[in-house]
């Protein structure tokens, strides 16, 4: 784990593949600390990230996120958990992957439909976008962004932790 020491480990991937609650848990397994992006720009701005989408758009929202990873690659040591679409922009990817260990939470569209079935905070999502189309449209950015993959469909949080756990001892 020593050439991760100085390193952070950054979870990006498709809303609903468990970004946040795997965040929490291995930033609490690793004595660091978690930032959250999507919460950082909403703590920031005072609105959340629907009503930033429908008030300034999209790319107000993305112009945000780009300072705001930018600003945490400065740092070291920590849990970032970036929102699903940090990784369209390709100065967003080369930042991330030169401050640390980029690890992809993947899922099955199936498991992702179910997982944010209920969801309606998902600006993204309100247009009538669907989601396997817009997963489809991201897969390949997320599979060049990552260093390591971890598939999280069935899963408990608490065991994809265990896995990336053993991604961080063999590093």
């Amino acid at each position: 784990m020593k050439s991760i020491a100085g390193k952070n480990l950054v979870l990006i991937g498709f809303m609903g593949t468990g970004k946040t609650e795997v965040g929490k848990l291995l930033a609490s397994s690793l004595n660091r600390r978690l930032v959250d992006t999507d919460q950082l720009i909403v703590d920031r701005a005072g609105i959340t990230i629907a009503e930033m989408f429908a008030q300034h758009g999209e790319p107000y929202f993305r112009r945000q996120e780009k300072a705001v990873i930018a600003e945490l690659c400065q740092q070291k040591g920590l849990v970032i958990s970036t929102g699903g679409g940090a990784i369209l922009d390709p100065d967003n990817v080369a930042q991330l992957r030169a401050a640390g260990l980029v690890i992809w939470l993947d899922a099955s569209v199936a498991e992702l439909e179910r997982r944010l079935a209920d969801d309606q905070s998902r600006p993204l999502l309100a247009g009538g976008t669907k989601l396997a189309e817009l997963y489809q449209q991201r897969e390949n950015a997320y599979r060049q962004a990552a260093h390591r993959r971890v598939d999280t469909t069935g899963k408990s949080p608490l065991t994809v932790v265990g896995e990336i756990m053993d991604i961080i001892r063999q590093e």
